[in-house]
């Protein structure tokens, strides 16, 4: 998530120097993103703790390496500094870390175990990553703030989804209504395909179409880019498609996961060549 911020700050803007990183301003910025989010994972673990250990058990944290009460602790602390840094910041910066952080204790505590609304909130809060910094810096390009928080969103909805039928079993012992436990996996891998068909098209018209409203410093930027995304976020993309027709059991969504992962990687750090 910092790394996103740190990338997207440098290269969507084409004034940003290294220097600008090392900024105070900045700095808070990102520590305030990283706490609002510390905050989230806190809450989502401890209300989880019971989905956990059926799910992950490996992996719990609350409650075993740190208490449920320091946990809660930590989580009003987190999200009391972070507001305060955003106040430092701007008013607006305040405003939507309040808001985030209140969304993120809604999702865990309610929107979670809901049709759909958690996925959709994850992939938009995943997107707000990239658009706080146009309220940071009115300067970067709302074209390109608005295509990366777009493929953000779209890679997170789909690995979200993908996580839900990994973790169909220990879900469905708590009652929660995600994709897979209300309609069932074959159903929810169609769904899969249709979004990931839809993000697959969305990507193919801004490398072709969107590209013109990107300015490159050199005339092989423009090809560079070009390339770069067909290679290795478009063709992925597509392969993944494959990947979700075959998908059966919890290892091959673990997997579509992971893939997952590695296409969002390749996505932000195609911003590199905005640079060249």
């Amino acid at each position: 998530m910092i790394g996103t911020q740190v990338m997207a700050y440098f290269f969507l803007a084409d004034y940003i120097i290294t220097e600008d990183l090392l900024r105070i301003r900045f700095i808070l910025l990102l520590l305030a993103t990283l706490l609002t989010a510390a905050s989230g994972y806190i809450i989502n673990d401890y209300i989880d703790i019971k989905i956990d250990i059926t799910n992950k058990p490996d992996k719990v944290v609350v409650g075993n390496i740190i208490s449920r009460r320091m946990s809660m602790l930590l989580h009003l602390i987190f999200n009391v500094l972070a507001i305060c840094i955003g106040l430092m910041l701007h008013w607006k910066i305040a405003c939507t870390i309040g808001i985030c952080s209140l969304l993120l204790w809604f999702y865990s505590v309610v929107f979670k175990r809901m049709f759909l609304i958690g996925n959709l909130l994850i992939a938009a809060l995943s997107a707000y990553v990239i658009i706080i910094l146009k309220f940071f810096d009115k300067g970067m390009s709302t074209y390109l703030i608005i295509a990366y928080a777009l493929f953000a969103f779209g890679i997170t909805l789909i690995r979200e989804i993908t996580k839900d039928a990994e973790d169909l079993r220990g879900d469905s012992k708590f009652n929660c209504r995600t994709l897979p436990i209300v309609l069932g996996i074959r159903k929810t891998k169609q769904i899969l395909i249709y979004i990931t068909g839809i993000f697959t098209a969305t990507i193919f018209t801004h490398i072709f179409i969107g590209n013109s409203m990107i300015t490159f410093r050199h005339e092989y930027g423009d090809i560079a880019y070009i390339f770069y995304m067909l290679l290795f976020v478009l063709t992925p993309l597509l392969f993944m498609l494959y990947m979700i027709r075959i998908a059966d059991t919890k290892n091959d969504f673990s997997r579509l996961s992971l893939y997952c992962k590695l296409i969002m990687l390749s996505g932000i750090l195609s911003m590199a060549i905005l640079k060249l």
